[in-house]
């Protein structure tokens, strides 16, 4: 868990951010990332510094030498105190952009055609021989990558298409993510799919909520809720979040946490059955858990980590999320970006790709990028 900011901390950030001091100067000195610090800036509401400082004569004078001699960007960097990209940019001004790309000469092409002749079968089926394609690289000054889109252009290289992805395949993922497997236990189900390609297709298929951003309805609804003074675990089912998610969101809007109703409760023992309960049902959602054990989810976190079930459940794929009018909120984030420009086919083409009605479709495509929660999910 993320250490809390002290008074002192504060006061260090409120006067060096104002005098110029570097990000990454300041977060050195409080042992911080330069992502915390930014973050703690805008939550104490210190006005933002421009971009980047001028560039002086010397400055320049300095980056001219140093392009002349090849000094790498990133050296640079570091010596006059500014981030690589903007020397690189920096430098496109003052000397002009890169030059273009060399192009092929006959010589170049024969070459190419020679080693794909070699072992035609070896590229046919897409085994290529990286050796022998990094050797002629190195001798002809290419890069591996420029050959391959060179022999594609040749009609030498004819690679291999993207599989597309069948309707039993997004079941599986659909079905994986419910269950809150990993993504390496969906792709040991599917032959010839990555981990990383099944979290790029719950992220399209709109399944994957893990992790989404907070925006500033959400941040009014907490806050309501907070007044009101509604327990936790309600609290999380009506935001479609999990308790984790509204205890460091609170810390970080300054805000009271919802109370468990199971934080006053004494301590007791764990036993063998409620051990045995979890390593069952380890995929659940921890406040899920927490309900059946009467424990709180805080509880149930802890002891799965200390039963070694934790492990590779932190990340996507995230415990499934409540839908609220036919939908979960990472279908309807998928629906309101697709349907920015989109019309009739468009909405009949993501009904089909999430499994949902079209009515679904237009009925949040009517309402704007969020619907109101029903009176089912108020009930529940």
């Amino acid at each position: 868990m993320a250490q809390r900011w002290s008074r002192a901390e504060d006061r260090v950030l409120c006067q060096r951010y104002p005098q110029g001091a570097p990000i990454r100067a300041i977060a050195q000195q409080l042992g911080r990332s330069e992502n915390a610090v930014s973050e703690r800036r805008r939550t104490l509401d210190l006005s933002a510094r421009p971009r980047q400082r001028p560039w002086s004569a010397r400055e320049d004078q300095l980056l001219r030498a140093a392009s002349t001699a090849g000094l790498p960007a990133a050296a640079l960097a570091s010596r006059l105190d500014r981030a690589p990209e903007q020397v690189r940019r920096r430098r496109r001004t003052l000397l002009g952009g890169a030059p273009g790309p060399r192009a092929y000469t006959p010589a170049e092409d024969d070459a190419i055609r020679s080693c794909w002749q070699r072992h035609p079968s070896r590229w046919r089926d897409g085994s290529e021989d990286v050796g022998q394609l990094e050797q002629l690289a190195r001798e002809l000054g290419r890069s591996p990558g420029s050959m391959r889109l060179r022999a594609q252009k040749l009609g030498l290289h004819r690679p291999v298409g993207r599989r597309r992805w069948r309707a039993y395949e997004d079941a599986l993922v659909r079905d994986g993510y419910e269950r809150g497997v990993t993504c390496a236990q969906i792709a040991a189900e599917l032959l010839g799919r990555t981990a990383s390609a099944i979290a790029a297709r719950a992220a399209k298929l709109g399944v994957a909520t893990y992790a989404r951003s907070w925006t500033p309805s959400d941040d009014r609804a907490l806050r309501a809720l907070a007044r009101q003074g509604v327990e936790l675990e309600r609290a999380a089912q009506m935001l479609a979040r999990t308790p984790e998610a509204l205890r460091a969101r609170a810390r970080k809007l300054a805000l009271a946490p919802p109370r468990s109703r199971r934080s006053l409760q004494a301590r007791r023992r764990w036993t063998p059955a409620q051990d045995e309960q979890l390593r069952l049902h380890a995929g659940l959602n921890p406040a899920t858990l927490a309900e059946l054990l009467d424990r709180s989810p805080d509880a149930v976190t802890q002891r799965l980590r200390r039963l070694g079930l934790r492990e590779a459940r932190e990340r996507s794929p995230h415990h499934p999320a409540r839908a609220r009018n036919g939908l979960t909120p990472g279908e309807r984030a998928t629906v309101a970006r697709e349907l920015r420009t989109g019309g009739p086919r468009r909405q009949l083409a993501l009904a089909r790709r999430l499994g949902r009605q079209p009515a679904d479709i237009r009925a949040l495509a009517g309402t704007g990028e969020r619907a109101p929660i029903s009176s089912a999910d108020r009930e529940q």
